[in-house]
């Protein structure tokens, strides 16, 4: 793969880790999800964010040190 090619891979896999982000707060954040589902299913998308996080920041750093020459 190119520099351009993995730019392109991290910057879309990082926006991928956003709106993970994302999601799963809205569906934390959503009473009747909460109510509803069971409690591993609620246990494991509130360890997406933190996950998800971490996603962002490894491949920001990535991204930035393709960016050096």
């Amino acid at each position: 793969m190119t520099g351009r090619s993995h730019r392109i891979r991290h910057g879309k896999d990082r926006d991928a880790a956003r709106k993970e982000i994302l999601q799963a707060n809205v569906k934390l954040g959503n009473e009747a999800f909460s109510a509803k589902a069971p409690d591993d299913v609620v246990a494991k998308i509130r360890g997406r964010p933190a996950e998800a996080e971490a996603d962002v920041t490894r491949l920001t750093a990535q991204l930035d040190a393709l960016a050096k020459p």
